[in-house]
């Protein structure tokens, strides 16, 4: 990526948009609570647009060993973290659903109403991947 610096501990584009649809329902609650839903929503629509999936979580989801945290308003207020957790992309169960648009690796299950999964950063329904 074009001025972009990747460390071996960073996600790859694949693993950084499985994060990003995993983590978009918890930063909506924690940004609709901050007064910053539009902020974010400008770098959703990056993402699902094509945009750098790795740049969102970099700005918006850090793991626990960043030095720097962002605070979610831009205030001088105490720092807050995305959700915390592990930089690789999250397998939720053994799943049968993947990526709607093959951009990522995540797969998923039925939650238990039974109701298919979906991707929160494309929008969409996963679809059944076998």
């Amino acid at each position: 990526m074009a001025g972009e610096t990747v460390t071996g501990d960073e996600p790859n584009e694949a693993e950084a948009l499985a994060l990003w649809c995993a983590g978009l329902p918890g930063l909506r609650d924690h940004a609709r609570a901050h007064g910053v839903t539009e902020r974010l929503d400008r770098d959703a629509t990056r993402v699902r647009e094509g945009g750098s999936a790795l740049r969102a979580v970099r700005k918006w989801l850090q793991d626990g060993t960043t030095e720097t945290t962002r605070s979610w308003s831009g205030r001088g207020s105490p720092g807050m973290v995305g959700i915390p957790g592990t930089v690789r992309a999250p397998v939720v169960s053994a799943g049968t659903y993947a990526c709607p648009a093959d951009r990522c690796d995540r797969v998923a299950g039925r939650d238990a109403q039974g109701h298919a999964p979906v991707c929160h950063a494309l929008g969409a329904t996963m679809r059944p991947s076998g």
